[in-house]
């Protein structure tokens, strides 16, 4: 039987498969960057792939069930959770942030955004939004609008001369 650290660990090459899809194009649209074994919120660093000369980007953590679906509501729901303390740290993050649910039986993952303000546990993942090509394209736009005309330029520091 797997323990939870392998099952963890495959989720997270599963994730990054996907992520990096290419999605018909030259390139994918996002380049990943495990942020390591102990960082204990977030997972990645994803940075969007040709958007310009300032490179847009959003975080994730991913988790990883072998337990399957729930049989209802409708569309079933990955048997995947988080904390409301997990959830409201996430919130927090001054950037676009995203919680990604893998099947590691299936090799499928889902997407779900993690917005400011969010504060109720998640009991169980959604599956409406599926890591294919098509969420792949409206995810890499909506960072990109987030980051758009945001006045991110770092003007002074004590460290200047």
């Amino acid at each position: 039987m797997a323990v939870r650290d392998d099952i963890g660990s495959r989720g997270e090459a599963i994730f990054y498969v996907r992520i990096t899809d290419f999605c018909g194009r030259k390139q994918p649209l996002f380049h990943p960057r495990f942020l390591g074994e102990k960082a204990q919120t977030l997972d990645y660093l994803v940075e969007l792939v040709g958007a310009g000369e300032r490179t847009p980007f959003f975080f994730v953590q991913v988790k990883t069930t072998r337990e399957g679906y729930t049989k209802r509501p409708q569309p079933p729901r990955l048997k995947v959770g988080m904390s409301r303390h997990a959830v409201q740290r996430l919130a927090l993050y001054p950037a676009p942030t995203y919680l990604v649910g893998i099947d590691e039986r299936r090799e499928e993952g889902y997407i779900l955004a993690i917005l400011e303000g969010m504060t109720d546990p998640i009991s169980s993942f959604p599956t409406n939004f599926p890591l294919d090509c098509a969420n792949l394209r409206l995810l890499w736009e909506e960072v990109r609008q987030f980051w758009k005309g945001r006045g991110m330029d770092m003007r002074h520091s004590v460290f200047t001369m």
